[in-house]
């Protein structure tokens, strides 16, 4: 029976907004019944103005070189334990700079040989990010022209991510509708646009994160909102786990709430990474065979 995640597995050994070291989070993994895990890291930031307010005592080379000992413990952590949990390790892009960052993050993966897939996210539009916390984003929308023309920026962003990049996952799909609560919506025009972008999801025959995080923060519904959901099955889009794991303790948490809103939008089965004779495949499973594996 497999049991995955792929959209998380941040740590605070790693990263200033998490928790806990990696190995940790490997360790919950375990304990969670996981199949496969993926770890998937920020990648780093290339501009001193796009660090965080945490971030204030480091440079754009001390994140390279963060990122360099993530890679590195990761694929410690993999071999470590290979017979427990087959771990897969990726990174989550970044569209920064807001000029250059298609061909930093082609570079980053045609130098990491570690790497057996890329998480493709927006967290900023035009530099600024949209997931920091709603006054920024509300200052971010009044810049552009107001909400609507933010979340139209936002999805043009993701199709071209999705277009330029050609991550294996796409994260969180609608992660500008962080900060709305439960009755986040988007209205015609944006759904257009979102529409858009799956289109770029499915010609680059990537596969769509079913994102818990929202759950588990008590911001709303999983990512994508149900009407996505339901289109992105209409269109064919495969879809995957994340549970968007910023620390050992959040490891697992809502993906239960991912599975009951895939299986509402209509999807029978669900798809996965695994490794298979040295190299990273595609599989599908029946929706009812996807549950944590016994501990023994």
């Amino acid at each position: 029976m497999p049991w995955f995640s792929y959209h998380g597995g941040h740590s605070g050994e790693f990263s200033r907004h998490a928790k806990g070291s990696l190995e940790q989070v490997v360790e919950s993994a375990i304990r969670g019944g996981f199949s496969t895990y993926g770890i998937s890291e920020h990648a780093p930031r290339y501009r001193a103005l796009d660090l965080f307010p945490d971030e204030a005592d480091l440079g754009v080379d001390d994140l390279a070189r963060m990122f360099e000992g993530y890679l590195e413990a990761a694929r410690a952590l993999c071999d470590r334990h290979a017979d427990r949990v087959e771990i897969l390790i990726g990174f989550e892009s970044e569209v920064l700079p807001p000029q250059g960052w298609v061909e930093q993050m082609i570079a980053l993966r045609r130098t990491s040989p570690e790497l057996d897939y890329v998480v493709g996210s927006v967290h900023h539009v035009g530099g600024a990010s949209i997931d920091m916390s709603p006054e920024l984003t509300a200052r971010v929308a009044e810049e552009v022209g107001g909400r609507e023309a933010l979340e139209r920026l936002y999805f043009e962003l993701v199709a071209e991510m999705v277009e330029r990049l050609r991550p294996e996952i796409v994260g969180h799909f609608d992660l500008i509708r962080k900060f709305e609560g439960a009755g986040a919506g988007f209205g015609p025009e944006t759904r257009r646009h979102a529409e858009r972008a799956l289109e770029a999801v499915r010609a680059a025959g990537a596969i769509l994160d079913v994102n818990a995080a929202p759950v588990r923060r008590k911001l709303g519904p999983v990512y994508p909102l149900p009407p996505l959901l339901a289109r992105a099955r209409e269109m064919e889009i495969p879809v995957t786990l994340g549970d968007d794991s910023h620390g050992p303790a959040e490891v697992g948490v809502g993906l239960d709430a991912c599975l009951r809103a895939i299986r509402e939008a209509g999807y029978r089965r669900i798809h996965y990474l695994t490794r298979k004779g040295g190299a990273v495949e595609i599989e599908s499973a029946p929706l009812e065979s996807v549950r944590p594996r016994p501990r023994g």
